[in-house]
């Protein structure tokens, strides 16, 4: 029995369909990543399995257990980690931490003491937590969601707003979570995470599952393509984008600045190396690039991963 089992989860808002006949398990002691832009529907589908939400259609369960039917006992066994820091800023780490152990129902002293040891709270263990920096927030954070030491972990995009040095410290908190033999579902919408930490990933957009695989299964998928960068000296011109994005075999062309970004088949690499050099710009340089998890995202979709609007 796989810790989670998803079938056919449906979740409708009104007329809109957050999440569409989505089906995916999560395997014992894997860390499995959803990752998709904001809107996407990962934090529903979040919310669907620890009981948050009733799904529309479909089900989850949690070791045999429905989320929707056995909401207490699911909570029990798992540990969420939401986006933004889930304390009471007016008690300190110390109280927060406490408070969660007994809604747990863990022996209280002893485990929020491992816990401030573990997460490096020490010297702010007692302070105020509205007086916590935002990354010691965000490691309380953690702390809380990890006081019953269960054996799944949901971590909804818990780097989210950390500048890198942050992100990096939240990183080696997950991989601890690995090394502690813990089930994992990591939503995210940065490749770079992604690709660092999960053992498989989940492709989502709108609502719908798209694609699902490790980082390099998914890639390999895209292994007759290429991504082909220039540098000019001058801008190149929109007529030039346009004939190029227009070549048999060129899947996508744009341009910001003096680069233009191609990402072709490779059979289609002479004729745009032709066309670039019919055009007279200077080219300043010239790069293949690796296949990202971003273009797997626009082989499935025909959209980038990210999106500025859409929420």
């Amino acid at each position: 029995m796989n810790p989670v089992e998803i079938r056919n989860l449906t979740k409708h808002f009104a007329r809109l369909v957050a999440v569409d006949d989505v089906s995916f398990e999560i395997r014992e002691k894997e860390v499995l990543g959803l990752l998709g832009p904001n809107g996407a529907g990962k934090s529903t589908i979040i919310d669907l399995i620890v009981g948050l939400r009733k799904p529309t259609k479909g089900s989850v369960l949690v070791w045999g257990l429905s989320s929707t039917k056995n909401g207490l006992e699911v909570r029990r066994r798992l540990g969420y980690v939401p986006q933004q820091a889930a304390v009471f800023d007016n008690l300190s780490a110390r109280e927060n931490l406490s408070l969660a152990a007994e809604m747990y129902g863990v022996a209280s002293k002893q485990r929020v003491a491992e816990v401030i040891e573990e997460y490096d709270l020490g010297e702010k263990a007692d302070k105020l937590a509205h007086t916590l920096s935002g990354g010691q927030k965000r490691q309380l954070n953690f702390a809380l969601g990890s006081i019953p030491d269960p054996p799944l972990m949901i971590l909804d995009e818990p780097t989210v707003g950390l500048d890198p040095s942050r992100r990096l410290e939240a990183w080696e908190t997950i991989r601890r979570f690995q090394q502690k033999g813990k089930t994992i579902l990591l939503t995210t919408h940065y490749m770079e995470e992604a690709d660092a930490l999960c053992s498989r990933i989940i492709l989502i957009d709108r609502g719908k599952l798209v694609a699902q695989g490790s980082s390099e299964e998914l890639k390999s998928t895209l292994s007759d393509e290429l991504l082909v960068e220039y540098t000019f000296a001058e801008m190149p011109s929109n007529e030039l984008v346009q004939l190029l994005a227009g070549l048999q075999g060129v899947l996508k062309a744009t341009h910001k600045g003096l680069s233009l970004e191609i990402t072709l088949k490779k059979s289609a690499l002479p004729q745009v190396q032709q066309l670039v050099y019919q055009s007279n710009l200077l080219i300043r340089s010239s790069s293949q690039k690796e296949i990202t998890l971003n273009d797997v995202f626009f082989h499935y979709t025909g959209r980038q991963l990210f999106r500025d609007k859409e929420g």
